[in-house]
Formats: structure tokens, sequence, C-alpha cells
């Protein structure tokens, strides 16, 4: 494989080395050096590979659109500390590794790409380095790891992962046990409409389902529930919604809960105090790009990192508060009316100012509590940021299973032991009980957020909640833990399924057949039917000898039971919903 390199660095030199890892990886380490310190413009390295069947890209960006693309619109995957993350896979109809690219570099500005050349009927690679502005440099050096084995892609892609954490320094943060336990949260049951008294007879029912922790949502700041971020950036609790913090906190707590608040980072509001104070201070200008009534903080400023950090150090200290639900990191970005320079800067670079925030953030909570729970979400993920954030959350996806399905299986691929949580899930009242185990299902292999009241909702429901729920709670550590395999990425994971200590849980989510290789050696096994049809299929390519078997709906009822050998092809019986278990 050779690549060539672009060097948009007039006086820089840029050389590639390449060397090969265990089991026939290829790192290539790139070295650039400047004559004197710069603000380097882009670097590409390209290369191409045989289009040979090759059907599919996996992106860490998350689309949903995955097919090969075209060389002159390259599919396109974008890295920087905050957001994205540096892992792009192209992949054979059969889910077959064709090419893994991870770059160990998660903090600078890149962009990893690939496109079809139809004169040839290649795939055109690019890895382009300095994508956005960053400061001055005088040297610069990355490994791109390139892996071309004919693997299954989960594997090529743990391994990627692994890369980072392993070899380039960017291992998952402290993971608390609370941060693996089903969660609470307020947003969608509440939205800004904060009600001290009904969000705690909320968590009295929640324990009840098996929820640990809850997190109150925006809102508990202003008395205004129009929605939008006109009166973030004091972070003080509004007596209208709140009128003691602590004494919220203490109710929850005697509960047996954790508690956890949401502050959206980088937002001040017009109508906030610190709005005038930090006016020269924004990433945005005086007023935002977008017309907003807030504006963004520019984090290279020591000022704005130290209210920040005083913020939640008070909110820690003074509330009594287990953790911390940290908004819209990714909206740390440069705009035409950011500033090239400022003398109070003490970096040039956004993404060092926002690895500075969040180092001095967790470092001082972490100080007074090392078990603070941390939750960062899509898309800032990767591995720059994971080391501060213990628990990662789907995007907000409100009443779509298909997303939180996808997204969540997305993440899971590429986070180390960070536990990934699903958006809050939340369904109509009205819906039928399939349809919410359906919404539960979609993110089975990651930690559940529960937003719906839960005294209002049916009691057909609170069966399927309740359900699920503790079949959740028995199987956690299979789900979050076992060797996890998705099947299909093209058609959005067709198949998911976890391995561990000689169990298997597999989710039909549209292929209703699960097949058992020569070298399974199953003990148990629960196959969960996520599909619209009614029957679920396991074919076994080995004998595996005389089983039991039971068939549940999704709200727990046995419908079925019996004994059969399981040496062939099975057809079973399963409403939407529900599960086969064979031991």
């Amino acid at each position: 494989m050779k690549l060539s390199i672009l060097n948009n660095n007039p006086g820089a030199e840029a050389t590639l080395s390449e060397r090969l890892e265990r089991d026939g990886v290829l790192l290539f380490d790139l070295r650039v050096t400047f004559p004197e310190p710069t603000a380097p413009k882009p670097i590409v390295l390209k290369w191409k590979i045989p289009c040979v069947d090759a059907y599919a890209v996996w992106n860490a960006s998350g689309s949903f659109s995955r097919h090969l693309g075209i060389d002159w619109q390259k599919r396109t995957c974008r890295s920087r500390l905050a957001s994205g993350a540096p892992f792009y896979a192209i992949l054979s109809g059969t889910g077959e590794n064709r090419m893994t690219v991870a770059l160990s570099d998660p903090k600078t500005p890149c962009e990893i790409a690939s496109g079809v050349k139809e004169e040839t009927s290649e795939i055109t690679c690019e890895v382009r380095f300095f994508t956005d502005p960053v400061g001055k440099l005088t040297s610069y050096a990355a490994t791109i790891r390139v892996d071309t084995r004919p693997l299954d892609y989960c594997k090529t892609l743990r391994d990627a992962d692994r890369f980072l954490a392993e070899d380039c320094g960017y291992p998952s943060a402290h993971i608390p046990s609370a941060a693996r336990a089903p969660m609470y949260s307020t947003w969608y049951s509440f939205h800004q409409n904060i009600d001290v008294e009904k969000i705690v007879k909320q968590c009295a029912l929640a324990k009840e389902y098996g929820m640990e922790s809850v997190i109150v949502d925006d809102g508990w700041q202003t008395d205004d529930a129009s929605r939008g971020y006109a009166y973030c950036g004091d972070w003080e609790a509004n007596p209208k919604k709140v009128a003691d913090m602590k004494a919220f906190v203490n109710r929850v707590h005697a509960l047996g809960m954790k508690f956890l608040l949401w502050f959206s980072v980088p937002f001040v509001g017009i109508h906030s105090k610190a709005y005038e104070r930090f006016s020269t201070m924004f990433l945005d200008g005086d007023k935002s790009i977008l017309g907003n009534d807030w504006a963004i903080l520019d984090p290279r400023y020591p000022e704005v990192r130290a209210y920040l950090v005083d913020l939640y150090v008070k909110a820690k200290k003074e509330w009594g508060l287990d953790g911390f639900k940290l908004d819209f990191i990714d909206e740390f970005r440069l705009f035409k009316q950011t500033k090239t320079f400022d003398t109070r800067w003490d970096t040039a670079s956004l993404e060092d100012g926002v690895d500075k925030l969040l180092s001095e953030i967790t470092k001082a909570l972490r100080a007074i509590d090392p078990d603070i729970l941390i939750e960062f979400r899509q898309s800032y993920f990767g591995p720059a940021v994971r080391k501060y954030g213990n628990m990662i959350r789907v995007t907000d996806c409100p009443n779509d299973p298909l997303v939180n399905h996808v997204r969540s299986t997305d993440l899971r691929l590429v986070s180390d032991h960070t536990p990934i949580h699903s958006d809050m899930m939340m369904w109509n009242k009205d819906d039928s009980a399939e349809a919410v185990a359906h919404q539960l299902l979609s993110s089975l292999f990651t930690v559940p957020q529960i937003s719906v009241l839960l005294d209002e909702i049916p009691e057909a429901h609170k069966k399927v909640l309740g359900f699920w729920l503790s079949y959740w709670k028995e199987n956690h550590d299979i789900l979050l833990d076992g060797t996890f395999s998705a099947k299909s990425p093209e058609q959005l994971y067709t198949q998911v399924k976890a391995e561990k200590d000689g169990k298997m849980i597999a989710v039909a989510y549209a292929d209703s057949l699960l097949s058992l290789g020569v070298d399974c050696k199953l003990c148990s096994l629960d196959f969960i039917n996520a599909t619209s049809g009614d029957t679920l299929v396991i074919k076994a390519e080995q004998p595996l000898g005389a089983k039991s078997y039971r068939v549940l709906d999704c709200q727990g009822n046995e419908i079925a039971s019996g004994s059969l050998d399981l040496s062939a092809t099975h057809a079973f019986s399963v409403p939407r919903g529900g599960r086969v278990e064979i031991f």
C-alpha cells in the first residue's frame, strides 16, 4: 500500500514511514517539521485500494447512509476532540473488513474519507489533517493505522479502538457502578416544567423499577419554559421552580437514588449576569451567528474555564450532587466571526481549550468525589473526551427506536469500557404494549434511561417496563460486557448479540434467523423478537444436545414451553417484543 503526501505548508518537511504491526496491520507514521511556529494548513494523505468485494462504509460520525460513495463526493468522517472519533471502515456485503482506518490523534481536527473512482474501479482514500485552524506548531506527529485483515468488522473496529485506548493513551475514565445502572430522566417527561413534588414522586416510582439515579434536566435555572438557552449562564436555581436545591437533592437521596443535574456548558444567555461579564469572550461574537438569544463561551480564556469549574464545584459542594449532565460540548466550534488571536488566551487551539476545560472540571470534581458521574452525548464521544465523561448517551431521538438502536450500536463498537446510555426512552400512552417493548429493546445493549410519567402510563405498559428492566438488571453483565457483535451494519444492524460465560443474548431487529456456528459452545440462549413478525428461527450448525425452552411475551407471560434437540433448525412462534429462552 503506497501513501502519498500533499503538504500545503511551504517550507515544512513532511515525511511518512511505514511499519508492520502485529498480525499484519500497517502503521504509517507521519512527521511534520515547520521552519518556525506555524498555524498549519491542511496536510492530506492519499492512497487507493481495489474495489473488490466492497459493499458499505461504517463511519464513526453515525451516518444512516452507508453506501460506498464516489471519489468526487467522498464519504467523510470528521473528528476533533469536541466531536466525532477517528474511525472509518469499508466492509464487504457479509460484514467482513476490507479496510479499517484509525488515527492516533483524536484531538486535532481531521477527516477520513473515501469514494469509488469510476474510471478504475478503485476506492480512493484520504486522511486530512488540520481541517480546522489550530494553534501554531513547530512539529506534529501522528500514526495512521490501516487494517485490511479479512475479519469480522466488529473485531477490527474493537482492535482500532483498543489501539487508541492502550497504545495512544486514551483509556476510558473511571466507571462508577452507578454509571452502569438504569436512570430516570426528567427531559421528555417534564421538559422545562420542573416541579419538585412531581419529580420526587416519579423518582419513588422509578426506584421500584430498578432505576438508581435521576437526571434533572433543563428548566431548573429559569421560570421560562419556551425552550432555548436565553436564561443559561448564571446557574442559580430559580426559586419558582426549585426553592431549595439542597433539600430537593436530599429528598432524592432519601429514596436511595443518586442525583445528576443538567448544565449547558458553552451557553450564556442574554438574560444572565454572565453575558455582560464575558461579552468579549464568545466564540460567536456578541450575538450568535444563528440569531439566538445566547452566545457560546470560548474556553481558550482561563477566566472562562475558571468560572465554569467554580460553578460546578460550588454546585457539588453546596447541593450534594452525585453527577453532572454536561451538555453541548460539541458546540465549542469556530465561527466566521471567531477571533483569530487574543492576548488573554493561554492556548490558540480551540480543541486544546476544550481539553483544558474538561480536564480542569473533572480534576476538581473528582478531588471531591472520585465516583462523580459525568454524562456526555453524541457527538462528543471520542477517545479524547471519554477519559473525562464516564457515561456516553445516544443523541436526542424522542419516541424513535430506530435512531436509538442504530446510534447506540454505533457507539458500542468504538467506546472502550465507557458505558453507553440510550437516549431517554419515551412513548405515547395510547401505543401498544408491543411498541413499548420495542422502545426498550432498541437499546437493550446499553444502559437504559427512561423519561415517561410513570404514574400515567397504562397498566400494560407498566408490566412491559417492569419485565424488561428486570431482565436487563439480571443480565447487564452480558449485555454490557459480553463479546458484542452487530450484523449487517449497511442495513442498520439487523441482529445484535452479546455472549459471555456460555450464555448468548441475541435480538432480531430485522433478521429473524440466528445461526449458531460450528464452534458454538453455548449453555443457554435468549433470542428476542424486535422484528415486526412473530417467528424466530434458530439454526444450529452442530449438535448442541437436549435443551428445554420457553416462550414469553412482551409482558413476561409464558405462552409455550417444552424440550428439543438443538441440532438442526427450529422455528418458534414468538410474539413481537417477547423472547424464547433455551437452557
